[in-house]
């Protein structure tokens, strides 16, 4: 089960000329979007204090695996703002 806010980390499948890896991207869960075979989730990672965000669709052949590796709590946007009035 993955949650937005969970830490996760993503490995895939890369095709670079005729050789073919496994690349790890890990960061956290920003968005979920789907239901069944249309299912995607947004994974976004700091580098160099730049956000890349990267949208992965579950049903991908090149995805190897998708591991939580942290649980965080989140908050609905408008309680935030509540909170910082």
């Amino acid at each position: 089960q993955v949650r937005r806010g969970t830490l996760v980390l993503v490995k895939h499948h890369v095709k670079e000329g005729k050789r073919e890896r496994i690349v790890a991207f890990q960061g956290h869960v920003v968005k979920l979007r789907g239901e069944g075979n249309n299912k995607s989730i947004t994974v976004r990672q700091t580098i160099d204090k730049i956000d890349v965000d990267r949208i992965f669709p579950l049903s991908a052949v090149g995805l190897v695996s998708v591991e939580p590796v942290q649980e965080t709590k989140t908050r609905a946007k408008r309680a935030r703002q509540a909170l910082a009035k």
